[in-house]
Parts: C-alpha cells; structure tokens; sequence
C-alpha cells in the first residue's frame, strides 16, 4: 500500500495563514473600487493579523514639515483621537520623525527606531499614549507625494508577539500601496471626467460621443432637447438626424479613412434649422482583461437651442449689412423677439453697451426702430424670418 505523506501542523498553520492573506488582499483590492470599505479592511487585517488588545489600526498622509496629517481610513481608534493627534501630535512626535527616514515598502518596528526608555519620557507617551496602554507601533512606509508620506499604522501594547503582524504586513504591503496608487488613479480620472461632464453640460449646445456606428456613448443634459425640437432621433440608442441630408453627412464623414471636422445646417420636422459642428476623431481605445475596449470615433455638437437663429446666418446678416459680429448678433436676436434687456442678461454686458450697438445696428440698416429693424431683416433674401 502507498504511504500516504505525513502532513505536520507547521505545514496547516502555513497553509491556513496563506488562506487568510490571499482573503485579505481580496479585501484590499475590493476597497478600491469602494473606498468606503477601507475601515473594514483595516478592521479585517487587524483580525486576523494582530496580537491580543491590538485592534486600532489607521492609514494617514503624514507631514513633518510643515507637521500635518490626514486621516485616510481609520479602525478601533476611541472617538476624537483622530482629531487630538491631527491638532496636536502630527509630524512632531519620535514616531513620525523616525518613521519617515525609511524607504517605501518598509515594515517598520518603533522598537527599532526609538527605545523604550526615551519613548517613554516623552510627552507623546505621558499625555497621548499611556493612558490607552500603547507604547509600540508596527507600521508601513506605503507611499511619498510633495513632502508626505503615506504610511499604515497599527499600534498596541508592547508586551505582545507582533512576529505575525509584521511577516503579514511584509506580503500585504505591496498590495496596499499598488491599490492606493490605483485608488488615487481611479479619483483623479473621476475628477476629471466629472469636471468634464459638468463641462458639458453647462454648454449652451447638445454634445455626443458616438462609436462608429452611430451608437451613442455619452451624451450631455441638452441633446433629448433636438430630439423632442424634431432634429435627430435617438430609437435604441443610436443617433440620426431626421434629416436625410443630414444623416447622409454624418454616415459620409463616420466612414471616411481618417479624422476629419464638417459643419453645415441641420433641418429638423418642422423645417427649423441648426448649426451642427462633427468630428471625425481617432477611434479610442483601451486595453482590459481579454482584449480592447473601443470607444467614441465620433463627436457631434448641434446649435445652442432647439429653433435658435442659425449662426450662418448671422453670418449673412452681417455680410449684407456690413455689420460688426456683435451687432449681427443683436439684430439677429431682436428678430428672434429677444428684448434689449434679454440680450444684455444672456451676454452678461450693461444694458447702456448693448444700446450702443443698437444704434450702429440703425445707422447701417436704415432702421429707426426695433419694430422696422425685424421688418428688415424678415426682407432679406433667403431669411427665415419671412
């Protein structure tokens, strides 16, 4: 019969600690996504890693000068610590002082760093620490930006074995600074795409993305505008213009070899027109796990409201009457029913400076009032006034 292998309780403490790390390293990387999770995670490592009446542990950005701290995640610590040490302690205490010459990755042992006995004679110790029991801190170097440092703490008595706690924290600390830097990638992308759509969506014109499909990706709070004013459809999420001239544009420059811009007038239902800006641009891409992500090869903007005035033809209007930009712009907005008081609120400009365009606006039409000047540029030829 086969001698079945003996298995020694070193080689099932090994085996179960190895279960309890790969579950914790689960846990860390799960609280990037969710960074609320962070405390728990603490809590978790300091479970399963840590010496009896070890249970406080936090992670903090930490300066010595300007002495400073911040709070990242924090468990097991008494209401109103936080605050005391931020106010009071951050950046000036031996710990902090001493912890930062280490490198990034360190474990670090205050045992190795000060000794008990100056520890103790500390003001730190007498006022901070003592009366909580706490005189030794286990901690890890994770990360430096601008003069802080990133570190992960967890402090406790020091009559315990902290042997487990440190060859844990020396497997798990790669893991935590990969998923802070990931943490700190992940905001700085949510940052910016929220200033982006917030961007967006404080443009006075709808914006898409689209794939090269026509399928839309993102889309800001005026596009269903066009849709309900009749200028495009958007049946099962992909963009068209109800205009088939328009739609032939769009297709044409979708399929076109290389990026590319056109701009021209869309038509909608009811015969309004609208300027609308396209872009053929290079399609986006990203790597993920089994292959590429593809995303927007195209960018469309339409006018700045549904029914507006078009700018060509304010264009028209300042060619025929030799009017500056800003003059075509009121005349073409008076004729819109826009009043002097509208425009100067819209424009952000005093009332006394739009009516002095008004009187150039006058003086090169022929017009005395507002009422014959909307009269006139109803004549014009091709208006869409008349």
């Amino acid at each position: 019969m086969p001698i079945e292998p003996v298995t020694t309780s070193t080689e099932d403490d090994t085996a179960a600690e190895w279960e309890v790390l790969n579950a914790l390293i689960g846990r860390i990387y799960d609280s990037v996504l969710h960074p609320e999770r962070w405390n728990d995670t603490l809590a978790r490592i300091t479970g399963a890693l840590c010496p009896l009446r070890w249970e406080s542990a936090f992670i903090l950005w930490e300066s010595n000068h300007p002495p400073r701290a911040h709070f990242v995640a924090a468990s097991g610590l008494a209401a109103g610590l936080q605050e005391i040490y931020t106010a009071v302690y951050a950046g000036t205490n031996s710990w902090s002082q001493r912890f930062s010459r280490y490198p990034n990755g360190s474990v670090v042992d205050s045992y190795d760093i000060v000794t008990r006995e100056e520890f103790y004679e500390t003001e730190f110790f007498r006022n901070f620490l003592m009366p909580y029991g706490i005189d030794r801190l286990v901690g890890v170097l994770l990360d430096r930006r601008e003069g802080e440092r990133l570190g992960l703490m967890i402090p406790g008595p020091g009559d315990r074995d902290t042997e487990k706690l440190k060859r844990g924290l020396r497997i798990l600390a790669p893991h935590i600074q990969r998923a802070m830097r990931i943490s700190d990638r992940i905001a700085s992308l949510e940052l910016a795409a929220g200033a982006a759509r917030a961007a967006a969506d404080a443009a006075p014109f709808a914006i898409f993305s689209l794939d090269e499909q026509l399928a839309i990706l993102a889309a800001n709070s005026r596009a269903a505008r066009y849709a309900e004013a009749g200028f495009i459809r958007l049946a099962g999420d992909r963009f068209a213009f109800t205009h088939g001239a328009s739609q032939k544009k769009l297709l044409d420059l979708a399929r076109g070899p290389a990026p590319a811009g056109l701009a021209f007038q869309a038509v909608s239902e009811a015969g309004a027109e609208c300027p609308v800006l396209a872009a053929r641009i290079t399609r986006q891409s990203a790597e993920q796990i089994g292959g590429v992500q593809f995303g927007a090869a195209l960018v469309v903007t339409l006018g700045s409201a549904p029914g507006e005035t078009p700018v060509i033809e304010i264009d028209r209007v300042a060619q025929w009457f030799g009017l500056t930009p800003a003059e075509a712009r009121l005349a073409v907005a008076l004729a819109a029913g826009q009043t002097l008081q509208d425009y100067a609120a819209l424009r952000a400009v005093s009332l006394n400076a739009v009516r002095f365009l008004l009187k150039g606006i006058f003086r090169k039409t022929g017009a005395t009032s507002q009422a014959q000047l909307v009269a006139t540029l109803a004549r014009l030829p091709g208006s869409s006034q008349g």
